[in-house]
């Protein structure tokens, strides 16, 4: 326990300490572009990229791997090492198919939870750009009463608002669907796993 004078001490120390912001502008700007960023499951490289890139002025070496994993190590030759561990990729699922009444059904890649999935909107990636769509499942009136289905993925799909499935295949060919999560920086899709625990 502190005495008086100690406690004087120590509390007018951090008084007269400058406040030095955490986030800069610099690293405010990699946040946002970082998160802002396909990365999903098997395809996290150019996630790591941007993150490689930012951290360049303060590591001395990567390591990287076939396994996808990028590695910053400062001080290799140290006798003590430290690991902070993450990983990068995001929610995502891969179209499976698409109805000739122009809706899409995924399945999983990676860890991605369907329970979560009605009425959240994606951005399905095509080769012509992102399209937006939303999760949906059979709406209400045409559930039976006594027994209430939970999604599953077979019955939630996604709708961009295509009535074929021309016109789905006309906004581009389909690839994965990332289901973005609003963030102060717009939407995001890796705010659970690329800033951490």
């Amino acid at each position: 326990m502190l005495n008086k004078s100690e406690y004087y001490y120590i509390s007018n120390k951090f008084r007269n300490m400058k406040h030095k912001p955490i986030m800069t502008d610099a690293s405010q700007a990699f946040l946002e572009k970082y998160l802002n960023n396909a990365a999903p499951t098997g395809y996290e490289w150019e996630g790591q990229k941007l993150w490689m890139d930012y951290l360049k002025p303060y590591v001395d070496t990567f390591i990287t791997d076939t396994y996808g994993s990028a590695v910053g190590v400062i001080n290799p030759d140290a006798a003590f090492k430290v690991v902070i561990e993450g990983h990068a990729d995001e929610i995502s699922w891969y179209v499976n198919f698409i109805t000739e009444e122009g809706l899409i059904y995924v399945i999983r890649n990676g860890g991605s939870d369907h329970m979560i999935a009605p009425s959240k909107w994606v951005n399905i990636h095509t080769d012509k750009g992102i399209v937006k769509g939303v999760f949906g499942w059979p709406a209400i009136h045409t559930r039976k009463n006594d027994k209430e289905d939970t999604p599953k993925l077979d019955n939630i799909c996604i709708d961009i608002g295509a009535k074929t499935k021309k016109e789905v295949l006309e906004m581009g060919y389909t690839w994965v669907v990332l289901l973005p999560i609003q963030t102060l920086f717009k939407y995001s899709t890796a705010i659970n796993l690329s800033v951490g625990p």
